[in-house]
């Protein structure tokens, strides 16, 4: 088995060498043949990929449902372990939502003491529903984590209707939201809080300082807040190839649910009940009966909130 793919990496390999050298040789004379020649690079890229992704696929939970509907992603940080038992316990819960879901948390990498380390790999061999990639935890690693789940859904769940990426600090009505999905039927389409009027930020002192190396435009394309999104499932592949070809940029929103989004030519949806403003202490269940989303709680809140959202379906006022 490992002679058949280090075989089939090496002539892979060569055929994309020979493509490229005639590109050069020919110039460019022929826009159609550099097309064809880029596109087939990219694909041979995937491929390679892919092979890559089938070696290691012990290292990755299991591939998805075909009937699966909802697909719920959650970057997390490796030590956020009450985060993920939170998520897990009430709105990430199979049982959250007359749909079929199936919830993974993305983890990247840090350089923790090995208590640490184990526990978490205990974490992983119990839930069996953390992925962790080759990225070393902090903000500006959030877009490699993004396109890594990206890669992931695309790679083994082509068949999911929707999927919603989360950060792990919201809380989320799953119910409302596919009863939301059901009634619209979106296609070709990221959802969320849309952002129309963002500007890069230009001052070199800023977190989000962005130069003009990395964005000339002087303001940003519409984007979905990344907060919490879903993407339809029809775009699922197309939008991860974007981000072997569109340059990079940090801010992750702004990349995926605007750039790469924009050149897909996938539409930008509003959803009615996403609310990415911070709690400020406000911590009400209650208040999540008719909501969809809400941001910033910590694992107590979200905990608390949960019972307080289903005594409120329990019992309703009349």
């Amino acid at each position: 088995m490992r002679r058949k793919c280090c075989l089939f990496l090496l002539l892979a390999n060569v055929l994309v060498f020979i493509v490229l050298y005639m590109n050069t040789q020919l110039g460019t004379t022929s826009m159609v043949f550099q097309e064809d020649s880029t596109n087939f690079f990219f694909r041979m890229k995937n491929i390679l990929n892919d092979m890559d992704d089938r070696i290691k696929k012990e290292n990755y939970p299991g591939r998805c449902e075909n009937d699966l509907e909802l697909l719920i992603l959650v970057p997390s940080s490796m030590w956020n372990f009450k985060h993920r038992e939170a998520i897990r316990k009430t709105w990430g819960n199979k049982n959250s939502s007359d749909a079929k879901t199936r919830l993974l948390f993305f983890t990247g990498t840090s350089l923790s003491n090995e208590t640490f380390q184990q526990m978490f790999k205990d974490e992983q061999g119990q839930f069996q529903d953390i992925v962790q990639v080759n990225i070393t935890e902090s903000y500006d690693s959030l877009t490699k984590k993004s396109v890594a789940f990206l890669k992931w859904a695309h790679l083994n769940c082509p068949g999911v209707r929707y999927v919603l990426k989360s950060d792990d600090d919201m809380f989320i009505n799953i119910q409302n939201l596919v009863n939301v999905l059901r009634k619209t039927k979106p296609k070709n389409a990221i959802l969320g809080v849309k952002n129309s009027h963002s500007v890069p930020f230009r001052d070199k002192g800023s977190k989000w300082y962005v130069s003009r190396e990395q964005y000339p435009k002087d303001k940003f394309p519409i984007y979905i807040s990344g907060t919490a999104y879903v993407i339809t499932g029809d775009i699922i592949s197309t939008l991860y190839n974007s981000t072997l070809y569109v340059p990079s940029l940090f801010i992750e929103d702004v990349y995926l649910n605007g750039i790469c989004r924009e050149r897909i030519g996938a539409k930008a949806i509003h959803l009615s009940g996403f609310d990415t403003a911070r709690s400020r202490g406000k911590i009400n269940g209650r208040s999540f009966e008719k909501r969809i989303t809400g941001h910033h709680f910590s694992p107590k809140d979200i905990i608390l909130m949960w019972d307080e959202l289903k005594t409120v379906q329990n019992h309703p006022v009349l």
